[in-house]
């Protein structure tokens, strides 16, 4: 999987694998004529592709390299969606996990807790 800057956005080609985590960024979209994948260039969207492992290619790379510079760390919110089943604090890595899967698998809905 890998990415390009085009248009102000970015576009994710060879994708399949990662369609799921892809669908929960916010302003996607999908190009069937193209068949990729158009996710804003944003903090969000290129943390997101960070952690799945997608390559930036072309104008991409110093773009990306310039947004982790200008906000110092890149990261995912850390507060919890739902109260983490746990006693201890949790570490923000793992905060931003239990967020992640939460939402992935549809635990989390907008009317609370299933």
């Amino acid at each position: 999987m890998h990415a390009l800057y085009e248009n102000g956005m970015i576009t994710i080609y060879n994708s399949y694998l990662y369609r799921e985590v892809i669908k929960e960024i916010q302003g996607r979209y999908w190009d069937p004529v193209r068949k990729v994948w158009i996710v804003p260039f944003n903090a969000e969207s290129v943390s997101t592709l960070r952690i799945i492992g997608c390559e930036f290619k072309g104008a991409l790379i110093d773009m990306v390299s310039s947004l982790i510079e200008n906000n110092d760390k890149l990261e995912l919110p850390v507060e919890a969606i739902e109260p983490m089943p746990i006693k201890v604090k949790p570490y923000q890595h793992q905060v931003q996990a239990y967020n992640f899967i939460g939402n992935l698998l549809g635990f989390f809905t907008a009317g609370g807790s299933t």
